[in-house]
């Protein structure tokens, strides 16, 4: 006996002739299938010509998914139920065990739109559906972005910074003296971010907001909440959305690296504490203070990321610069949840850093024979005149058309 006469078969007819159906199920839910597909194997190979050329690139990104695709049934006076369970396991979140007659028992998904029609009197509902198999791979070797992660939990950490501050800041109802510290406090904080932010001064949005808080500070302190989150919004300004036309900003301001040393300061202020200060003025001042240097820290890390360093040398030092920074801030915070948020950033930043110093860049002395040009020079090393402006700066010499075994040549590796 063959296999296939083994197998739970109905007859069905359809527009006066019978369809010989086999029996499989989805999740628990039979249906009949009068025909079945498969498709797949092989690889999926992506094909892109080389413009202004005769030649192309194949790119190999993975097998060909397995499709299995069934004309389905449901057959008899409880079809309509049938159908109904089975667009309800079908619509379910996550994989079930599909029994394939002929490819056996595995876990699939729903891959396509299912698509149902009726036969004459309802006598039959049929329709087709695809499932593509489950794959048991996890993606543990998968690239997660440290970029996105550290940023992430840098916008997390100001919002719990910006919460205690919201909790732990108190100036309404509270006496004449502990108004005039926390607005002397406040306005030393505002003139601290416009210290730091050098590279944003020029921009007039940054100067009218600064304005504006240092004039109405007494009425900002009234909102603990808003007041938190205004003096962050004056830390985290962009140049860009301050207003300072795109022609203006230099490579300086655009260069990430100049605002990690601007919140690396920020991550350094304080306010002189004091043996008179009443309880809730030390508060006050506690949350100024955490507030102002775990926001520069949520910066810091925030734009480290986003640095692209010259060498592996100029990396490691800010590396450093910011391992210390961190530490000694790390030093003074007493709050659990604060401390492990800006320990657990501090912990992205950097490893995002130290993961991309394989791709930085990084110098190499190159020895020099006999006197020789520079163009020769550099062709010999590279291949190509590409690199002869960074050479030429990098080394400095007065005549590139002679350049001696004494004067040596420093080049970057790009391995």
């Amino acid at each position: 006996m063959a296999y296939i006469d083994t197998l739970q078969k109905v007859t069905i007819p359809v527009r006066g002739e019978p369809v010989e159906c086999i029996a499989g199920s989805f999740k628990g839910v039979p249906f009949f299938f009068e025909s079945t597909e498969f498709s797949g194997g092989g690889r999926n190979v992506q094909t892109n010509s080389i413009p202004f050329s005769n030649d192309h690139v194949n790119e190999d990104t993975g097998i060909n998914v397995p499709k299995y695709s069934f004309n389905i049934y449901f057959v008899g006076e409880d079809a309509e139920n049938q159908k109904n369970d089975f667009l309800r396991v079908c619509n379910e979140v996550g994989p079930g065990e599909l029994i394939h007659p002929y490819f056996g028992v595995f876990k699939a998904r729903v891959n396509a739109p299912i698509n149902l029609s009726y036969g004459d009197y309802q006598e039959y509902i049929t329709g087709s559906v695809t499932f593509v198999p489950e794959n048991d791979f996890e993606l543990k070797n998968a690239v997660v972005s440290l970029s996105a992660t550290t940023k992430k939990k840098a916008v997390e950490l100001r919002k719990s910074v910006a919460d205690k501050t919201a909790r732990s800041f108190r100036v309404t109802g509270k006496s004449k003296g502990v108004w005039n510290k926390a607005v002397e406090m406040s306005q030393k904080a505002f003139d601290a971010v416009y210290s730091a932010r050098k590279y944003v001064q020029a921009a007039s949005e940054f100067v009218r907001e600064f304005g504006r808080m240092r004039a109405n500070v007494e009425n900002i302190m009234r909102a603990p909440k808003d007041y938190a989150l205004r003096i962050q919004g004056l830390i985290t300004m962009a140049a860009e959305v301050s207003g300072i036309p795109k022609s203006t900003i230099s490579g300086a301001v655009e260069n990430k690296k100049n605002d990690v040393l601007e919140y690396l300061d920020m991550m350094k202020f304080d306010i002189a504490s004091s043996s008179i200060f009443d309880n809730q003025s030390a508060e006050n001042r506690a949350a100024i203070v955490s507030l102002m240097r775990l926001t520069g820290a949520s910066m810091v890390a925030e734009s480290l990321v986003d640095c692209e360093f010259s060498s592996v040398s100029e990396a490691e030092r800010y590396q450093n610069d910011v391992y210390d920074a961190f530490e000694e801030m790390l030093e003074d915070i007493d709050d659990v949840d604060l401390y492990v948020q800006a320990q657990t950033l501090e912990a992205a930043a950097l490893k995002h850093l130290r993961d991309n110093l394989s791709k930085i860049p990084y110098e190499v002395e190159i020895e020099i024979p006999a006197t020789n040009n520079l163009l020769s020079l550099v062709y010999g090393v590279y291949g190509n005149l590409d690199e002869i402006d960074s050479v030429l700066e990098r080394n400095g010499y007065r005549d590139p058309l002679f350049v001696k075994p004494s004067d040596k040549m420093v080049v970057l590796c790009h391995d």
